[in-house]
C-alpha cells in the first residue's frame, strides 16, 4: 500500500493510500493506533482510501505541544491537502476518530458529503476524569529490566475474551509503544463542544453503534443528533469490528457511503 510523509504546520503526517474509482473515502482511527488499523478495509473497498496517522502516532511526527482536537483536525486537513485530495469526500472515523471527522468536516465543509461515526465518546465529567488518569499512566519511561513494556502489553487484552488474537494484540502493542503521548488526543476531545459542532454539522451523519465498551457512551449521542442523521445500533458487533467483522464493515460503510 502506497505511503507518504505530508507536512502540515504542525509536523509531518503519515498516510496510507489506496486508489480506486468513486468518491475518495478519509480513515480516521482511535487512539493510541494508527492507520495501520485501517489496511484490511482499505484493501476490500474498491473506492479510494487515505488513512492518516494523527500527529503523535503511527509514523506521524509527535506534536510540538499538546494539541487542541480543532488543531489535530486541521493537521490531518493540510495533509490532505499536501496530498493533492479535491473535491468530494466522505469521512469514517472511530472512537477519537469519530470526534475529528466532525471537526474535519467543519473545516472541509464545501468538501465533505458524508460522515460516519463509530462510537462516540461521549463521556460525562466524572467519566473523562477516570479515563484521563488512566491514559495518564500510559506514556512510556523506559526501564533497564523492560518492565515499562508490560503495562501497554496487556493493556491490549482489556475487554476482549479468549481465545486472544495474539497477531492482533501484537499490533496495537507496537502502536501503543509508537505513540508519543497515547492518552493526548483522547484529551484534546474531552475539551471539544461536540454538542454544538453536531447541531452545526452540515454533512449527513451516519453513527455506527457497536456494542463494546463504550456503547453507554455512544448511546448518548441520540438527542444530540439532527432528525437527518442516521443511528445504526450494531448489537452483533463488539470491539475491533474493522478486524474481526472487516466484510461485515465493508457491507455497512458501503451501504451508508456510497462511493458514487
Amino acid at each position: 500500500m502506497p505511503r507518504k510523509i505530508f507536512p502540515t504546520r504542525y509536523g509531518q503526517v503519515h498516510l496510507r493510500s489506496k486508489f480506486g474509482k468513486g468518491v475518495p473515502l478519509i480513515l480516521l482511527h482511535m487512539s493510541p493506533r494508527s492507520g495501520a488499523m485501517w489496511e484490511a478495509l482499505q484493501e476490500k473497498l474498491e473506492r479510494p482510501t487515505f488513512a492518516p496517522d494523527r500527529l503523535g502516532y503511527g509514523f506521524s511526527d509527535a506534536p510540538p505541544w499538546a494539541l487542541s482536537l480543532e488543531q489535530y483536525a486541521q493537521s490531518t486537513v493540510d495533509s490532505l491537502q499536501a496530498a493533492g485530495i479535491t473535491g468530494d469526500i466522505d469521512i469514517l472515523g472511530i472512537h477519537t476518530g469519530s470526534i475529528e471527522a466532525i471537526e474535519v468536516a467543519h473545516q472541509m465543509s464545501s468538501q465533505v458529503r458524508r460522515v460516519i461515526a463509530v462510537g462516540m465518546p461521549l463521556f460525562s465529567g466524572e467519566e473523562q476524569k477516570r479515563q484521563l488518569e488512566k491514559y495518564s499512566e500510559q506514556p512510556l519511561r523506559p526501564a533497564t529490566e523492560g518492565g515499562h513494556v508490560l503495562g501497554a502489553w496487556r493493556g491490549g487484552f482489556a475487554f476482549r475474551q479468549p481465545p486472544y488474537d495474539i497477531a492482533d494484540i501484537h499490533s496495537r502493542f507496537v502502536e501503543h509503544v509508537l505513540a508519543a503521548n497515547p492518552g493526548a488526543a483522547f484529551r484534546a476531545a474531552c475539551g471539544y463542544a461536540i454538542d454544538k459542532k453536531l447541531k452545526s454539522l452540515k454533512a449527513s451523519l451516519t453513527v455506527f453503534a457497536p456494542h463494546d465498551d463504550i456503547i453507554e457512551q455512544t448511546q448518548r449521542v441520540k438527542p444530540l443528533i439532527k432528525p437527518s442523521a442516521t443511528y445504526v445500533d450494531l448489537p452483533e458487533l463488539s470491539h475491533d469490528p474493522f478486524h474481526s467483522s472487516v466484510d461485515r464493515m465493508v457491507t455497512l460503510v458501503n451501504r451508508h457511503l456510497p462511493p458514487l
